[in-house]
């Protein structure tokens, strides 16, 4: 098991996450993207558990760390660029039966994908920034136009308030930029404990019967999420 992250995550939150895979990609990018997210995995990647898809122009450092562990994915068709539509490309969440987007955002080869499962209409572009899944059911999002989309969809979430989340360049980040999900853990970006509804969340999950692993313990940094590949 591998884990790839923003190479600009702390030293504190590298060292802990080497205690539960074999290594780490520290991911970074230039001049493709903006500064603030040129550094995270979810702007180049689209994950859910069946399939790995990789922007083409994703730094080519990625594609040989992934084929230097025989790790499988296949290749997007659009580059990712500077402007909201071309680096939310690979920024969408799916589950077994549902794929969150904005409609008409994301790659074609995702759409392709996911064409077989229900289709979650969001207004925010930047959905795996936004929103993440503790398991088919449950969703963890820190945006209110989400959840008026969850809400009419009947499915179960837990509303976290994003101002005291640590992003580059911006006033605040988003929860699903901080995390990630390997079995029955949860991993964060720092700790939720720092924030005012931090012990709710753990709450949330731990009544999940999962286990909620911080990584770090200053506020939580929003790099872009922790993709774990095997």
């Amino acid at each position: 098991m591998y884990a790839i992250i923003d190479k600009r995550c702390s030293e504190e939150i590298k060292n802990n996450l080497n205690n539960y895979v074999e290594g780490i990609f520290e991911f970074s990018s230039e001049n493709i993207t903006y500064n603030a997210i040129s550094g995270h995995p979810d702007i180049f990647m689209f994950q859910d558990k069946d399939k790995l898809i990789i922007a083409p122009n994703a730094p080519k450092e990625l594609f040989q760390f992934l084929n230097e562990k025989q790790l499988q994915y296949s290749v997007g068709i659009k580059n990712v660029g500077y402007s909201v539509e071309e680096s939310s490309l690979y920024n969408c969440f799916s589950t077994n039966d549902n794929f969150f987007c904005k409609v008409g955002v994301p790659d074609n080869s995702i759409e392709e994908y996911c064409v077989k499962k229900k289709t979650i209409a969001l207004t925010q572009s930047y959905v795996r920034c936004s929103l993440f899944g503790i398991d088919a059911t449950k969703m963890i999002t820190s945006d209110l136009g989400i959840v008026k989309s969850l809400k009419s969809n009947a499915i179960n979430y837990f509303y976290f308030e994003p101002s005291e989340i640590k992003i580059r360049d911006h006033k605040y980040g988003f929860i699903g930029g901080t995390m990630g999900r390997l079995k029955d853990k949860i991993f964060f970006l720092g700790n939720i404990l720092k924030h005012k509804n931090g012990l709710e969340l753990h709450n949330y999950i731990t009544s999940n019967k999962q286990e909620v692993i911080c990584l770090g313990n200053d506020y939580l940094y929003d790099g872009g999420g922790i993709f774990f590949i095997e």
